[in-house]
């Protein structure tokens, strides 16, 4: 997860740099354990990319970030 498409798969939305209608929720989305427990930054990560969809993407379909 980055703001690159140079460096990282998915942008901060956890969307896809290349492919806008893909979104990759849980621990794949980071490569790195940020902690014994990430669950709480998982599902942080996940209530961030719904509230971006729901309030962003189906009203406007495409990428929610641009590099």
């Amino acid at each position: 997860m980055g703001t690159d498409p140079k460096t990282s798969v998915i942008n901060r939305y956890l969307q896809n740099w290349e492919v806008s209608n893909l979104f990759v929720m849980g621990g794949a989305a980071f490569p790195q354990n940020p902690g014994y427990n990430p669950t709480g930054t998982i599902a942080a990560l996940a209530y961030w990319s719904a509230n971006a969809i729901t309030n962003q993407y189906l009203k406007n379909p495409g990428p929610l970030m641009h590099a």
